[in-house]
């Protein structure tokens, strides 16, 4: 990208169709390099930001990952400089939840909207931010966005100082990935029983109960159930003629 201006972004998305929820994070490695173009200075570490973005859909419904990202030195080809860690994208999906359960509690006392983006800094690496507008759902993924902003000098900036310039630069994503499989077990039951009331009547009742988690040995790790299930059932029959001659 070249001629970024302050406050603009550019960004390339994938439509998808994902339950995420079997996992707990998921990764990308990035690299940035500054272009030299006439008229314009080196961007520096910070002037650019990355951002992902997770939902239904691009403007109303998803969450949204931003880090500011760090400029590779030219001529030095070290494994550090070119995929440098302060790069790597490492999400939580508890931390996204956990923000979107604050901005709904705030939403309930008034003091925020759900039309409108919604942001904290993420609590398990700083500097890094956490977005989120109307109600995306991990579970029903339909689009992946990625792109670079440069942030806008008198707007809401969080990653200040900025000069409000513009900018040239090239970035490469590799290895988007899901990792951290949610290996919790499950466990289910059955019990029936059947009583005979001599030649009066038959009364049979059963009954199953199975936890979050639990699949048959066939099933993916994906295809396992997300919820509670309790069920039963009761017949009877009766011979009412052994009351009467």
């Amino acid at each position: 990208v070249c001629g970024l201006k302050d406050g603009d972004a550019r960004a390339c998305d994938r439509n998808v169709a994902f339950d995420i929820r079997s996992y707990k994070r998921l990764k990308m490695f990035v690299h940035a390099e500054s272009t030299v173009q006439t008229g314009q200075e080196m961007v520096k570490d910070g002037d650019v930001t990355l951002f992902m973005r997770l939902g239904t859909d691009f403007t109303d419904n998803y969450y949204e990952y931003e880090i500011p990202l760090k400029m590779s030195q030219w001529y030095d080809q070290s494994s550090g400089n070119v995929w440098p860690d302060a790069n790597n994208i490492d999400i939580l999906f508890d931390s996204l939840i956990a923000v979107k359960q604050r901005r709904n509690n705030l939403v309930s006392a008034g003091a925020a909207y759900m039309n409108e983006l919604y942001s904290e800094e993420d609590n398990t690496t700083a500097g890094r931010l956490i977005k989120v507008i109307g109600n995306p759902n991990l579970q029903g993924l339909k689009i992946v966005m990625v792109g670079i902003r440069n942030p806008h000098k008198d707007g809401d900036n969080p990653f200040k100082p900025d000069d409000g310039r513009d900018k040239c630069l090239e970035v490469w994503i590799n290895e988007l990935r899901l990792t951290d499989f949610d290996q919790h077990g499950g466990w289910a039951a059955l019990a029936r029983m059947n009583a005979n009331l001599a030649d009066f009547g038959n009364v049979a009742i059963s009954g199953n109960y199975s936890t979050p988690y639990w699949g048959s040995i066939e099933k993916r790790v994906s295809e396992r159930q997300r919820e509670t299930i309790v069920g039963w059932d009761g017949t009877s029959s009766f011979e009412l003629g052994k009351f009467f001659p």
